[in-house]
Parts: structure tokens; C-alpha cells; sequence
């Protein structure tokens, strides 16, 4: 009987001492967690801001696309009147 309740204290010493181990490991991961999230939150709002700004440069660049094509042809029409 004393061997049972020594073996049996023994493990309940071990499960305690486990125990205690996977709190600690689950507060660390809940904190990561969290610190994940946030760092997630925030670069999903620089990614949309940075296709916003990609976006608005993609629409200036097609303007001065069409500005420069209408220059091009501009100026040729003005050198064939001078040739």
C-alpha cells in the first residue's frame, strides 16, 4: 500500500510539475499569438495602401503615356512643316 501511495504521489508530483509547464507554454503562445495578430493587422493596412498608391501610379503614368504620345506627334507634325 505504501509503495502505491508512493508511486502514486511520485506521479501526481510529475503531472503537477507538467502541468505547470504547459501553462507557462500557453501563456507564452497566447502572447505570440496576439503579438501576430497585430503585426498581421497592420500589414494588411500597409498592403492597402500601398495598392492604393500603386494604383494611383499606375493611372499617372498611363496620363503621361498619352501626354507623351500626343507630344511626339506634335513635334513631328511641327519638323515636317520646317522641313
Amino acid at each position: 500500500m505504501r509503495k502505491q501511495y508512493a508511486f502514486l504521489l511520485a506521479k501526481s508530483t510529475e503531472i503537477r510539475k507538467q502541468s505547470s509547464i504547459l501553462r507557462k507554454q500557453y501563456a507564452f503562445l497566447l502572447a505570440k499569438s496576439t503579438e501576430i495578430r497585430k503585426q498581421s493587422s497592420i500589414l494588411r493596412k500597409q498592403y492597402a495602401f500601398l495598392l492604393a498608391k500603386s494604383t494611383e501610379i499606375r493611372k499617372q503614368s498611363s496620363i503621361l503615356r498619352k501626354q507623351y504620345a500626343f507630344l511626339l506627334a506634335k513635334s513631328t507634325e511641327i519638323r515636317k512643316q520646317y522641313a
